[in-house]
């Protein structure tokens, strides 16, 4: 079963991605206060929500910590409240490969879910064929 990080300090953000990947991937929830607890837990896709608040505050030491302890060949996809165009800008910037700016249209929050899925299994199979 394919695993996702979802990182945000807000529970309705947990249950409306508990909604749509109920049965379909194993979901773990993380607050943005996160250290690598555990070890074992290897996400396929990592999903970080950033409310107007956090956006102002920063994301870009965030992702790249993630990213750092995590690594490069897991896609992110941001969930950006209210966020303007640089706010989204900034986020690719640092790393995330896809973004959405609400998660009121399931279908779409879905879509993005699976297409991460998707680049993640490639990515993992090119760095791997790099390796050998």
């Amino acid at each position: 079963m394919k695993k996702i990080l979802l990182f945000s300090d807000h529970r309705e953000i947990f249950k409306t991605t508990n909604k749509i990947t109920k049965g379909k991937y194993k979901l773990k929830w993380c607050t943005c206060d996160w250290s690598d607890d555990d070890k074992h837990f290897t996400p396929d896709v990592i999903i970080m929500y950033f409310n107007k608040k956090m956006v102002e505050k920063g994301t870009f030491e965030f992702i790249v910590r993630v990213k750092g302890m995590l690594g490069n060949t897991i896609p992110i996809l941001a969930l950006i409240e209210n966020g303007t165009k640089q706010d989204i800008f900034s986020v690719l910037k640092a790393g995330v490969y896809d973004y959405l700016e609400n998660v009121e249209n399931l279908q779409e929050y879905q879509k993005k879910n699976r297409r991460n899925i998707i680049v993640g299994m490639v990515l993992k199979k090119v760095w791997f064929s790099k390796r050998l």
